[in-house]
């Protein structure tokens, strides 16, 4: 995928432009449908998928397929206990940049570009980070205990 910079006049193109070529750019919306963030301007050109009888996941790219796929598990069920839900949504109202005073939750992942941590705009994606984080961590202190 890439990023394109387009003339001030054109400020954003969405849709396809040519047989194969998508251009996008994403809206991130808070709880009251406000915008809270816009994406760059992506463009990218539709290949062929990958052929997964061929070559299929293995070892570290698996093991991460089966943590994302628990994480997403465990954050639905979070999310549809309203206690839960407020719970993250406070979290994640928190580490919002538009917020006044706020910091980047703790448990967030480092970003190497920006030398910090990440600030999410999606909430779904800020509550499976950090349930996977959640996740990776106690994986790595369980296997610190019991080395085998």
């Amino acid at each position: 995928m890439a990023r394109e910079r387009l003339t001030p006049g054109i400020e954003e193109v969405t849709g396809a432009t040519s047989p194969g070529r998508i251009h996008r750019v994403k809206r991130y919306r808070g709880a009251n449908g406000k915008i809270i963030g816009c994406g760059v301007q992506e463009t990218y050109d539709v290949m062929h998928p990958r052929d997964w009888e061929r070559k299929p996941a293995r070892k570290d790219e698996k093991a991460n397929q089966m943590l994302f796929k628990r994480a997403s598990q465990i954050m639905e069920r979070e999310l549809n206990n309203p206690e839960k839900y407020d719970y993250w949504q406070k979290r994640f109202e928190a580490q919002l940049s538009i917020t006044r005073g706020s910091k980047a939750d703790p448990f967030a992942t480092y970003d190497s570009h920006r030398k910090a941590k990440k600030r999410y705009i999606r909430f779904d994606a800020f509550v499976r980070t950090m349930i996977m984080e959640e996740l990776k961590y106690q994986a790595k202190h369980k296997q610190e205990n019991n080395p085998t």
